[in-house]
Formats: C-alpha cells, sequence, structure tokens
C-alpha cells in the first residue's frame, strides 16, 4: 500500500506486506500490526496469511482524519514497516486538509 492513500469511513482498508529473506519469500515468526486512529486509539486489526511471505491486515476505520499504522515480524523474517493513508466522512472529498 502505497503512502497516504485515502478510503471512505467504512471501507475496508487493505494493508499489503511482502516479506523477503535473501531474496526468498519468507513467513516471519510473529506479524504484528497496528493501526493508530486520529483521536490516538490503537487498534490491532486482523492479521491474514495470504501465502508464504504476503501477509494483509484488514481494518475498518470509524474516525475521519489521518491513520498511522506499523507493522513489526519476528525472525526468522524481522521487518518494520510503517505508513499512513487519510479517511474521509463524505465519499465525494478529493483533498485531505492541510
Amino acid at each position: 500500500m502505497g503512502a497516504n492513500r485515502s478510503f471512505v469511513r467504512g471501507d475496508t482498508v487493505v494493508i499489503m506486506l511482502t516479506i523477503y529473506v535473501d531474496d526468498v519469500l519468507t513467513d516471519p515468526g510473529v506479524t504484528t500490526f497496528k493501526v493508530e486512529e486520529p483521536d490516538g486509539t490503537d487498534n490491532a486489526p486482523m492479521t491474514v496469511a495470504d501465502s508464504t511471505g504476503v501477509m494483509s491486515c484488514l481494518f475498518v476505520p470509524d474516525q475521519q482524519g489521518y491513520h498511522r499504522w506499523r507493522a513489526t515480524g519476528t525472525t526468522p523474517a524481522p521487518f518494520l514497516r510503517e505508513g499512513t493513508f487519510y479517511v474521509y466522512d463524505d465519499p465525494f472529498e478529493t483533498e485531505p486538509p492541510l
């Protein structure tokens, strides 16, 4: 998922990760996702192992504004990834506030 993607409140946000070790798709021992909502609430959304080395997180936001996410994995495929996305109340909005 690219940085600063936009979604409408209530839509399912899918954050996908591809994890390699020495150019080989590898599952981490444990994968943890965290999504911080605009009011500071931390969520631990569902994590899905799509295939070896491919993980996704499914999250349904209930707040408008910028959301930050963080994903970590443990050995044998340790990783840290972070990103943001914006959630609109109105599907006709086109630009997040500055």
